[in-house]
């Protein structure tokens, strides 16, 4: 069996984003059919054919929402069973292969018991796997490689990538077959999907891989082998076992032509395994490729664990003496240089202050650590287990200890009180490992769970000299400090400690639930409720007295009012056709607008109008529109009525005899009436999608748009033209700042101007200076800078951390929610408090540097995979792939 880590930082993030692409890869790739299919019916010679074409596209039009919403869950839970198979995946011998080749297919008698359906699906899936591989051959090994290496493998398994070709197309078949469809339409969809699928399969593939290289991940080997004559010799005093290869090269599974013999991988071993004399040291002298390879390598204690020579322990002995007396000198504490640190940190923005190196070798307070506190008395206990083990192994698995805790002491992203725990928590890591010296391979261990579940949570603070942070603290050091007062280290202390602390952070999170949930709804139901109107957008559309509308009222129509009917539809809860009515009034509206409509029935105009306005009126307050935001339509309605109304007015100052009033409206039309100041358009009015969700005035408020203690202040004072969709309060908010921030006055004229308006080069300035040969303009560099603001966006996914400059207050803030078209973000801070800003916001404060990703990758991995192939000092011998 081989150990695969598939429960990695890296690993859920890779899955995150495949999933988060995929909706928007398959409705490209569906509309991409759907042409296709259109294409094909046109030029099909054949009847038969070209009705199964068009059955085919009007079917995949129908199912077009279906297939969008169901792709994502149905990669989801395909990504999950190769994540749960490559976590049990068997040696991939030709013994194996052969094996799972017959349990997936069965021997040849099989075959022919095997449903026609079965071999079509079978044959459809070969060939939508065969179009798309020669598009993304060049990509996919790269992922492979980064994928290998992501799982803590030491060789490329393309085999294990959860993410490989036949993992996508077998969603998408499963997905496909869940319709009640015919399988010659089915096959129709796939030979027309298959192209496209392809392309967005290499476009998808291309994200993972820069997300995995940004996140430091390296490639992994192919199979990689000594050149002739390039093998080191043995060493003298290795004794009969050997260590782990350089970089695992003789990992399990990859038995083939390229792999080197056994007698290379022993040499190889033995000419980066240390001597008994560097494996008895305090500081480790083993190569840090040595212990990748002894944590993942299950074959490992069975191939070269020993016990232990004599000379080893004369040398352990020997140092175990110096560590003692070491222990009995320690220097005290400096608590002055302490105190003098956290003034000149306090002076400076949580932002700019320099990380604080930390490793096992720096001293420690010792009101906080105890015994722990002191580098000599952590060295000392090091020495003690390296004299009292027994085999290898456990000699080795101290060294993995210290190594890693060094490597996970030096990262920087978190800050050094959190690395300093650690730091103090070596003393009962050394003791587990003489129990299981290969813990920290195993990413369930409880130990390594502990580690890895204080470093995310200090990633919601960023400040160590806040009292929050304080409170945080506390409790770990506690459990530092007690899992180092026990002699004998077992896993369930650390689960143990682990669930206390994990039971506090919910009991704190709690807390702050009532604020973030109350913005999510607020969020969430703004998105239901403009989907949804969309939809009734669309629907008015088709109205076919809809001919000839003013556009004031079609935009209303298709902005305002469906959000109204949206709004009331979703609240309503007696399960109402037309909740208040609000459908209904769209009829009198369209009618009482058409001048030559009313104009024959004057008097329908004066019994529907009132209500009319009434129930528009009543709508748009429920709504929570504020008068002043729809004067301008009502004032616009106003104009259109006016002819009937002017009627009204001449009947009052004539005699009020039925006669008079009945030869008024029998010859209304013959009236001079000015002519109309917007003419009703030719063209028949189509509505728009939303770009992101309209907000009220509460809903701004709970989602975090701005305060409201001072919202009508800024209302008053910098009034903004309402844009498509928002009124004057939505667009201040969005566009300005979110809660409480100060962005704007902050900012500097150059800062806050858009590139359109800063007077940049033109396009011709810009071509002339490129034939030419000058170096970049202005304008090219502010095009580089905007797209990197985009693509540090982009690249923001639900859970990430982020600095975030509020009211000149540096907050650690969380994203919980994005739109689904990325047009608006709500972050959540201490406390429970909601930021949401749009797109255009978020790129401002990136952009003045008010927003800042926080990089919370998986620590523990992090270490895991900057172990290196060889000692600082050591060259890697030549290598040479088959």
């Amino acid at each position: 069996m081989q150990a695969v880590s598939t429960n990695s930082h890296l690993i859920k993030r890779s899955r995150q984003e495949a999933i988060f692409l995929s909706a928007a890869m398959i409705e490209r790739c569906t509309a991409a059919a759907g042409g296709h299919l259109q294409e094909a019916e046109r030029k099909t010679k054949s009847i038969a054919t070209r009705f199964e074409l068009s059955d085919a596209s009007m079917a995949l039009n129908k199912h077009r929402a279906a297939i969008r919403a169901g792709y994502a869950a149905r990669l989801d839970d395909a990504i999950g069973k190769a994540l749960h198979n490559a976590r049990t995946a068997e040696s991939d011998s030709e013994a194996a292969r052969a094996d799972r080749i017959a349990r997936v297919f069965g021997d040849e008698s099989s075959f022919s018991l095997l449903e026609d359906a079965e071999v079509a699906r079978f044959v459809e899936a070969s060939r939508l796997q065969q179009t798309a591989m020669p598009v993304v051959d060049q990509v996919l090994a790269r992922l492979d490689s980064l994928m290998s290496s992501a799982m803590g493998l030491p060789v490329v398994r393309a085999d294990l990538n959860p993410l490989r070709p036949d993992i996508l197309c077998g969603a998408l078949i499963d997905l496909l077959e869940s319709f009640n469809e015919t399988a010659q339409i089915r096959g129709h969809w796939l030979r027309a999907l298959a192209r496209p699928f392809a392309e967005e399969m290499r476009g998808l593939y291309q994200s993972i891989v820069s997300l995995l290289e940004a996140q430091g991940v390296e490639e992994a080997r192919y199979r990689l082998k000594l050149t002739e004559g390039g093998m080191a010799p043995p060493r003298g005093g290795t004794g009969a076992g050997g260590g782990g290869g350089t970089g695992g090269a003789g990992g399990p599974g990859q038995a083939d032509d390229s792999m080197p013999d056994d007698a290379d991988l022993v040499r190889e071993r033995r000419g980066l395994f240390p001597s008994m004399s560097d494996l008895a040291q305090a500081k480790p002298m083993v190569p840090q490729g040595l212990i990748r390879d002894f944590l993942y390598r299950a074959q490992w204690i069975a191939e070269n664990d020993e016990p232990l020579p004599p000379a080893y322990y004369e040398e352990a002995t020997a140092q175990l003496a110096v560590a003692i007396r070491a222990s009995t000198q320690a220097p005290v504490f400096d608590s002055g240089e302490l105190a003098r640190r956290r003034l000149r940190d306090q002076a400076l923005a949580v932002v700019d202050r320099p990380a604080r190196a930390v490793d096992v070798s720096t001293p420690l307070q010792p009101q906080q650590w105890g015994e722990a506190a002191t580098p000599e008395a952590r060295t000392r206990t090091l020495m003690e287990l390296k004299a009292q083990a027994t085999k290898i192994s456990q000699a080795l698995g101290l060294d993995a200890v210290r190594t890693l805790v060094s490597q996970v002491a030096g990262d920087e992203r978190v800050m050094a009180p959190v690395r300093e725990a650690f730091v103090a928590m070596e003393p009962a890591l050394l003791r587990l490992a003489m129990k299981d010296p290969r813990f920290f391979g195993d990413d369930h261990h409880p130990a390594r769970r502990l580690m890895e579940g204080v470093a995310q949570r200090s990633f919601k603070y960023n400040d160590e000299y806040a009292d929050e942070f304080e409170q945080f603290m506390a409790p770990v050091r506690e459990a530092v400090r007690e899992l180092n007062d026990q002699e004998d280290a077992e896993p369930a202390a650390f689960a143990q400690r682990l669930q206390q602390l994990e039971a506090r952070w919910q009991e704190e999170d709690q807390g702050e639930k009532e604020g973030k949930d109350a913005g999510l709804r607020s969020m969430h139901f703004a998105e239901e409720r403009q989907a949804l109107a969309d939809k009734i957008a669309w629907d008015f559309s088709l109205r076919s007295d809809l001919d000839r509308v003013p556009a004031v009222v079609s935009d209303f129509l298709f902005k305002d009012w469906s959000l109204v009917i949206a709004h009331a539809q979703l609240t309503d809860k007696r399960g109402q056709l037309d909740p208040g009515g609000y459908l209904a009034v769209v009829t009198d509206l369209l009618w009482s607008v058409k001048r030559n409509a009313v104009l024959k029935e004057p008097r329908r105009l004066f019994e529907v109008i009132p209500g009319v306005l009434q129930t528009l009126r009543r709508g748009l307050a429920m709504l929570g529109k504020e008068p002043h935001e729809t004067e301008t339509f009502f004032a616009a309605l106003m104009r259109y009525h006016d002819p009937v109304l002017r009627l009204r007015r001449m009947r009052s100052a004539q005699d009020a005899e039925a006669t008079g009033m009945a030869r008024l409206e029998t010859d209304s039309f013959l009236l001079p009436l000015e002519p109309d100041s917007e003419p009703a358009p030719l063209e028949r009015p189509t509505p728009r999608a939303a770009d992101q969700p309209w907000l009220g005035r509460h809903e701004l408020a709970a989602a975090g748009f701005e305060d409201e203690a001072d919202a009508a202040q800024r209302t008053a004072s910098a009034p903004l033209a309402p844009a498509e969709g928002f009124g004057t309060t939505t667009i201040m908010a969005l566009d300005g700042m979110d809660a409480g921030a100060t962005l704007l006055p902050e900012m500097s004229p150059h800062d806050a101007a858009e590139p359109a308006a800063s007077g940049l080069p033109s396009l011709d300035e810009s071509l002339r200076a490129l034939k030419s040969g000058q170096p970049p303009t202005a304008h090219d560099d502010e095009e580089a800078e905007l797209a990197h603001q985009r693509s540090i966006l982009e690249r923001l996914r639900t859970g990430d951390w982020v600095d975030l400059r509020v009211r000149d207050q540096w907050r650690r803030a969380q994203l919980v929610w994005s739109s689904e078209n990325g047009s608006l973000f709500m972050f959540v801070s201490r406390g429970g408090r909601p930021h949401s800003m749009t797109r255009r916001t978020c790129e401002k404060l990136i952009r003045s540097r008010y927003l800042r990703p926080v990089d919370a990758a998986a620590v523990v991995d992090k270490a895991l995979r900057n172990l290196s192939d060889a000692k600082p000092s050591q060259q890697d011998e030549p290598l040479t792939t088959d």
